[in-house]
C-alpha cells in the first residue's frame, strides 16, 4: 500500500485463527468440548485452514509489518495440542523478526477448565511489555487489560473480555471492575496521545444476544468519552468489517474477520502523523494456491 505520507509504523491485524485438533476422548463429554468437536467434525475443518497461515510471512516481509495483532480465538475448543499449534505459529512470526500481540477470545476460555486454569497464558503473554511503569505494567491475566506503547505518541491496549459460557452461547464479560481499569488506564494517557484499542468482541454487531459482549454499553458509552481512542480492532463475527463510527463520537471500528477461513481476510494498518490508510487483503485460493489480494484501500484523517 502506498501512503500520501510516510507511516509512523504498519500493523497486520488478523483474528481467529481457530487452530484445531480433533480429539475422542470421552471425557470431552464432560464438558463443552465435544460440541466444538462436533462442529469441527461436520463445518469447521472444511471451512477453515490455518495450516494456510504461514503463507503471511512473506506478505508481511513485503510489507514490512512492524507488529502483528492477533484479536483472539487462535484455537477451537481450547484443547491443549490446539494451543501448541496456535504457539508455534505466534514463535513463527516472532522469529521472523515481527513484534506479535495477542490477547483470547471466547474459543480459547471454550471449557470451564481452561478458564479455570487459564490455559491461554500457559502459552501466550499475560502482558506485553516487562515494566515497573503502572500502565504497562498491567496484565491481561490478572487484571484484564494490559498496554503498549508504540512511540509517536500512540499506545495499544488490550482487554481480555472471553469468559467460559454455557453450551448453547459464547459470550464475553465487560466486567465493572474491568470498566473501572480501563477507565483510569485511559485517564493515566496524555490528552495528546492516541489509544488503538484491542478487544475480540465488538461492541456492535448483528450477533445474537448469546454471542454478544455482556456489558458491551457500558464500554461504548466509556469510549465515547475518550476522543484519544482512535482505533477498536475486534474479531469473532467472521466477518469483516469497517465503521467510521466518529460523528457518534467513537473510534473507527475494524473486524479483520477469520483469517484462517479459505476466503479469509486480513487488515493492514499504516498509522501516518496526520490519520491510518487500511487495506484490506483476502485470501484468493487461486487453483489450490493461497494468494493474499489486497481488495479494498480507505484513507482516514484524524
Amino acid at each position: 500500500m502506498h501512503t500520501i505520507e510516510k507511516p509512523l509504523f504498519r500493523l497486520a491485524h488478523i483474528s481467529d485463527l481457530h487452530f484445531s485438533k480433533l480429539t475422542w476422548n470421552p471425557i470431552q463429554f464432560c464438558s463443552k468440548r465435544w460440541l466444538g468437536n462436533l462442529n469441527l467434525f461436520l463445518k469447521r475443518k472444511k471451512a477453515f485452514k490455518p495450516d494456510n497461515l504461514t503463507t503471511l510471512f512473506p506478505v508481511f516481509h513485503d510489507h514490512k509489518i512492524d507488529a502483528v495483532l492477533i484479536t483472539g480465538d487462535l484455537t477451537s475448543t481450547s484443547h491443549e495440542d490446539e494451543f501448541l499449534l496456535a504457539q508455534q505459529f505466534v514463535e513463527g512470526l516472532q522469529q521472523e523478526g515481527f513484534k506479535v500481540f495477542t490477547l483470547p477470545g471466547n474459543h480459547d476460555q471454550y471449557t470451564k477448565k481452561a478458564f479455570k486454569e487459564q490455559l491461554f497464558y500457559q502459552f501466550f503473554n499475560r502482558a506485553y511489555t516487562p515494566s515497573t511503569e503502572p500502565l504497562t505494567s498491567l496484565s491481561l491475566k490478572e487484571d484484564g487489560l494490559t498496554a503498549a506503547y508504540f512511540g509517536h505518541g500512540w499506545w495499544l491496549i488490550a482487554l481480555d473480555t472471553a469468559i467460559a459460557t454455557s453450551l448453547i452461547s459464547s459470550n464475553g464479560y465487560f466486567s465493572p471492575e474491568l470498566e473501572q481499569k480501563l477507565e483510569k488506564a485511559l485517564k493515566e494517557i496524555p490528552v495528546d496521545h492516541h489509544v488503538i484499542l484491542i478487544n475480540h468482541f465488538p461492541i456492535f454487531s448483528n450477533e445474537s444476544a448469546r454471542k454478544s459482549l455482556i456489558r458491551k454499553e457500558a464500554l461504548k458509552k466509556l469510549i465515547e468519552g475518550f476522543p484519544k481512542v482512535k482505533l477498536f480492532l475486534h474479531g469473532h463475527t467472521h466477518r469483516h468489517c469497517i465503521a467510521d463510527l466518529r460523528s457518534s463520537h467513537l473510534p473507527i471500528f475494524l473486524d479483520s474477520g477469520s483469517t484462517a477461513q479459505k476466503c479469509g481476510t486480513w487488515n493492514l494498518i499504516d498509522i501516518t502523523a496526520k490519520g491510518c490508510d487500511i487495506e484490506v487483503f483476502k485470501n484468493t485460493d487461486a487453483n489450490g494456491d493461497v494468494f493474499w489480494q489486497p481488495i479494498l484501500k480507505s484513507n482516514f484523517k484524524w
